[in-house]
């Protein structure tokens, strides 16, 4: 019986000291990740004060053309500030902010609309929606917690915004 007890006495410390050191390396895991998302920038881009009432003005602004898709060729100009200011706001944003995740919603949520206005589709104005209600959802503090993981999703998604915007505008600029 000594022999059993001791024996089980030994594994249960072995088990105590693997899950201590997976802890541990789990959190260096988690700041890794976490710097990773500071790290990502768009260059060229100059960050800006996130501001409350412009990013609501902005929401309702969206809301409006996604009431009345006719409207969102002739609003082009409109939508490439939203997508503009938005990028300022994002590289000024800490990680795992409510203003990151607005900014990125509304750019994402203003390049939707620029794509619809190009080529039309449904996909582009659900998408557009979809974006909108997470902007209004993070400006409204109704969004969760989030592992680190999605500030690096949310920091590689303005990047991959700011691709689209150049090749937006360059179908802009061959359709004039």
């Amino acid at each position: 019986m000594r022999i059993a007890g001791a024996f089980l006495l030994i594994v249960l410390i072995a088990v105590a000291v693997v899950l201590v050191l997976r802890g541990t390396e789990a959190k260096q895991d988690v700041g890794a990740v976490r710097s990773i998302s500071t790290d990502l920038h768009e260059s060229g881009v100059e960050a800006r004060a996130f501001d409350r009432g412009t990013a609501l003005g902005y929401i309702r602004s969206l809301d409006g053309l996604l009431q009345a898709p006719g409207t969102i060729a002739s609003s082009v100009d409109q939508l490439q500030t939203i997508a503009r200011t938005a990028a300022g706001w994002a590289q000024g944003a800490p990680a795992g902010s409510p203003a990151l995740d607005t900014a990125v919603a509304l750019r994402s949520a203003a390049d939707e609309l620029r794509a619809y206005a190009l080529h039309g589709g449904d996909r582009h104005l659900e998408e557009a929606r979809r974006q909108v209600d997470a902007a209004r959802a993070s400006l409204s503090g109704a969004s969760t917690t989030r592992p680190a993981t999605a500030d690096v999703k949310d920091r590689l998604e303005n990047l991959q915004r700011s691709e689209q915007e150049q090749m937006q505008h360059l179908d802009e600029a061959l359709q004039h």
